[in-house]
C-alpha cells in the first residue's frame, strides 16, 4: 500500500489508522505542536483556486483523507483504505484514545454554535474526552492573540479545530509558532453526518464537490499531456 498519494498536484498522506496512529503518539511526544487536517473534497477543490490554501495543507504533519471518492480519484484501491475513510476511522480512533489516555482537549470554532454542535457530538460520542475550554473566533475583539492566550492558559492536549476551510488553514499558519499545544487537530466543518434534511443537503454538496473535483482531475491530467 502506498503511504502518499496524488491528485490534482498535492501529495497527501495515506496511512491505514493504525500507522497514523503510531505518529500520534509520536506527535505526542514531542517538544513542538505537530499539525493534522482531514482533507475533504471541499478542501481540495479550494485549494486548486488558492495556492496558498495548497501550501498550507502540504505544510501539515499528517493529513487524514476524509472522503473515500479522493482515493478512487488517485487510483487508490486498498479495500481497507476506503472502509477506514467511508466509517471515519483515524478519528473515532484518536477521540477512543484520547479519552482512554485522559488527555486534554480544547476546541476551536467560528461561531458559537459551532462549538455547541461539537460539544454535543463529543459527549454523544466520546463522552469521557476531557475539554479544558472552548473559543468561537467571532466573539474575539482585537487581534487573534487573544485566542491563543486563552487557548496557551488552558494548556490541552489537543487543539481541536472546526473552523471552516480556509480559515483555518490560514489561522494556523499564521500562528502556528504561537500555541503550547501537542497537537492542532483540524476537524475543518464537516466531522460528522447530520440527520434529516440537513444530511440530504450535504450529499447534495458532496455530489456537487464531486463533480468538479473530477472536472478538474480531467483539465489536469490533459495539462499534462
Amino acid at each position: 500500500m502506498i503511504k502518499k498519494i496524488e491528485i490534482l498536484g498535492m501529495s497527501l498522506d495515506n496511512y491505514t489508522v493504525k500507522e497514523a496512529m503510531q505518529k500520534v503518539e509520536g506527535f505526542l511526544q514531542n517538544s513542538v505542536m505537530n499539525t493534522i487536517e482531514a482533507v475533504s473534497m471541499e478542501t481540495l477543490v479550494k485549494a486548486q483556486e488558492e495556492e496558498q490554501l495548497k501550501e498550507c495543507i502540504e505544510g501539515l504533519d499528517l493529513t487524514i483523507v476524509s472522503d473515500k471518492e479522493i482515493l478512487k480519484a488517485a487510483k487508490e484501491t486498498s479495500p481497507q483504505r476506503i472502509q477506514e475513510t467511508a466509517e471515519n476511522l483515524f478519528l473515532e480512533e484518536f477521540m477512543k484514545r484520547a479519552s482512554r489516555n485522559s488527555r486534554t482537549v480544547y476546541l476551536l470554532g467560528n461561531t458559537s454554535e459551532q462549538l455547541i454542535a461539537l460539544q454535543e457530538f463529543l459527549q454523544e460520542n466520546y463522552d469521557r474526552i476531557k475539554v479544558v475550554g472552548s473559543y468561537a473566533l467571532a466573539d474575539c475583539v482585537g487581534d487573534y492573540d487573544t485566542v491563543i492566550n486563552e487557548i496557551n492558559i488552558a494548556e490541552p492536549d489537543v487543539l481541536i479545530s472546526v473552523l471552516a476551510t480556509p480559515c483555518q488553514e490560514y489561522f494556523l499558519n499564521a500562528n502556528k509558532e504561537k500555541f503550547n499545544v501537542k497537537i492542532w487537530y483540524g476537524l475543518g466543518n464537516q466531522y460528522a453526518v447530520k440527520k434529516g434534511v440537513s444530511e440530504v443537503a450535504g450529499f447534495a454538496k458532496k455530489l456537487i464537490q464531486k463533480g468538479m473535483m473530477h472536472s478538474m482531475l480531467a483539465r489536469y491530467q490533459k495539462k499534462d499531456e
